[in-house]
């Protein structure tokens, strides 16, 4: 297995940005990624995903880095949509865009793909509760 150095991944997303300078860079990560967000935030990442809240504190994240990076996901895939009820999806919907989201720079999912045991009704009800909310109402 191949890895890329630090520098080398500058390297890339400035010559991404030398193409286009307004594009935003999404970069995938698994578990708790606390130690490199820094160095991620140096090379020139924008967009982190996932954010998995079982691994990491989404409002850790927000208060540490919310007025840098944009985070992708947020949406728990190993609890909530596969074991809670359609209420508990719309409750956590509501609690991530009221403060990971506060303010914008979230782009809410699932956190991975969800699984075929992931019951439908779980799955609209995250759907639906996010087309359906607007961030004015989250006061």
């Amino acid at each position: 297995m191949a890895c890329i150095s630090q520098a080398a991944h500058g390297e890339l997303i400035g010559s991404l940005r030398e193409i286009n300078p307004r594009i935003k860079i999404a970069y995938h990560t698994d578990g708790v990624v606390y130690p490199i967000i820094p160095e991620l935030m140096e090379i020139g990442i924008d967009v982190l995903n996932p954010i998995q809240p079982l691994a990491m504190d989404p409002i850790k994240l927000k208060n540490d880095y919310g007025d840098v990076l944009c985070f992708w996901g947020s949406m728990d895939i190993q609890r909530t949509i596969p074991y809670g009820t359609p209420d508990d999806v719309r409750d956590e919907v509501l609690l991530r865009l009221r403060t990971i989201g506060h303010g914008g720079g979230l782009l809410i999912g699932p956190t991975h793909n969800l699984q075929l045991d992931t019951p439908l009704e779980n799955f609209w009800a995250m759907i639906h509760t996010i087309q359906q909310t607007s961030y004015g109402s989250l006061s």
